[in-house]
């Protein structure tokens, strides 16, 4: 019989820094996950980005998610030998609306958004654009991080540990005692769900209002012209690999046909786009498509269960996974082992009253 504290069951986004904040503070883990070829987490651009663009808003938190998200994807890098980090890598925002000039005008004379922006540049950016962008705005300190090599490496770091259990989890394979949790040959103080879109199959946590949203990106190969040296944004998202002119381009939101299966449509959608607004030809090396674990009101669901406590959930991380699962992974830990807060926007309990039924 194994025995730990902490039976972290998924490994993606939001598995991977729980279990990162976990040993940093010393604590015992175990990880169940099927370890699956695809995933939201896996194809996921891991982009971040302090401003929400069509509002011209500074994103939810963001001057407290970014020192930690920081921090927590330097460590990964140095303690798995990897580099997926690409910190203060810009994001260019074109435009080709004097209305947006203005209003982008208005609240960067405001400071609403410095330090991340802090200037509109009316002259046509350098790049392979069309004749209509005649100003943009530089977005500063964002960045993206490439996920699933980091998910990868840290699926091979705990193997290596003896921390990983490769495998499906059986939720009625649970059994509860005055003395924690069993599940198959695991003792543990409790469990922590992490299991991205499949909280639908939790029978604890499936009263949680979750949406999920299926989500389509492509590897795509072009000329030289579009550089490697920054994030383009202009209703797509496009951003380099590692491999010369070879970039990924995204993302597609749906929300009807839930499944991981790539679309012609999606893939032509995401084409239109790019070429709507640069001059170059792409050629499609690989589509791939999965579903993303979001909440109805789009922030994280964390906390404990309502009658068990000695169950946890740590999921929703969305869209913005890589910025905000690091903050909030420190925090589950110390609310689970230090009595800490949990954030009020984030805390599981803000659904109890209209969505949970004690049975």
């Amino acid at each position: 019989m194994k025995q730990t504290e902490n039976l972290i069951v998924g490994l993606g986004i939001a598995g991977l820094n729980l279990c990162h904040q976990l040993e940093k503070a010393g604590k015992p883990f175990l990880v169940i996950d099927n370890c699956p070829t695809n995933s939201a987490s896996l194809i996921a651009g891991g982009i971040y980005n302090p401003i929400a663009l069509k509002r011209k808003l500074r994103s939810w938190l963001v001057d407290d998610l970014f020192p930690i998200m920081v921090e927590s994807h330097r460590e990964l890098d140095e303690k798995l030998a990897i580099q997926s980090l690409h910190h203060n890598f810009p994001i260019l925002k074109p435009i080709s609306s004097k209305d947006e000039v203005t209003e982008w005008k208005q609240v960067i004379e405001e400071g609403r958004l410095f330090p991340y922006v802090d200037s509109i540049e009316e002259t046509v950016p350098r790049g392979p654009f069309k004749e209509d962008v005649f100003a943009s705005v530089t977005i500063k300190k964002s960045g993206f991080v490439r996920i699933e090599k980091t998910l990868l490496a840290y699926r091979e770091y705990l193997k290596n540990k003896g921390l990983l259990i490769q495998e499906n989890f059986d939720h009625s394979a649970i059994s509860h005692n005055q003395n924690g949790i069993e599940y198959r040959d695991v003792k543990a103080n409790r469990i922590i769900f992490s299991e991205g879109r499949f909280i639908s199959e939790n029978p604890y946590f499936n009263w949680v209002p979750f949406k999920p949203t299926k989500g389509q990106i492509l590897t795509v190969k072009t000329d030289s012209s579009l550089t490697p040296d920054r994030i383009y944004n202009q209703q797509f998202l496009l951003f380099p690999t590692e491999e010369k002119d070879v970039f990924k381009l995204g993302a597609t939101y749906e929300w009807d046909k839930l499944d991981e299966i790539p679309t012609a449509a999606s893939t032509t959608e995401l084409l239109a786009k790019a070429e709507k607004a640069l001059t170059v030809k792409f050629e499609v090396l690989e589509e791939k498509a999965a579903i993303r674990p979001t909440v109805i009101d789009r922030r994280p669901a964390i906390g404990v269960h309502p009658d068990y406590e000695n169950l946890f959930l740590f999921n929703g991380m969305g869209t913005k996974g890589v910025m905000i699962a690091p903050y909030f992974a420190k925090q589950l830990v110390n609310f689970i082992y230090h009595d800490g807060e949990l954030d009020k926007e984030a805390e599981l309990n803000r659904f109890l009253r209209k969505h949970y039924k004690k049975d």
